[in-house]
């Protein structure tokens, strides 16, 4: 079996349904939370807000 090519084809499958998943490349700043600088790849720099994160209270931000 080739494995290679039987991949291949499941990942093209894959982003043929626009299921394969691509991470955001972001920037994160924890003084400016819940915003971020989000660079697209095509060199865009974008500021966003996530709405979802491991840190939602902000609470691992070291206190001034």
């Amino acid at each position: 079996m080739e494995y290679r090519r039987f991949f291949d084809d499941a990942i093209s499958k894959l982003k043929g349904e626009r299921r394969y998943r691509v991470f955001a490349d972001l920037e994160r700043d924890a003084s400016s939370f819940p915003r971020a600088l989000w660079r697209t790849g095509h060199g865009r720099v974008q500021d966003v807000v996530i709405w979802c994160s491991n840190d939602y209270l902000c609470m691992g931000r070291t206190r001034r």
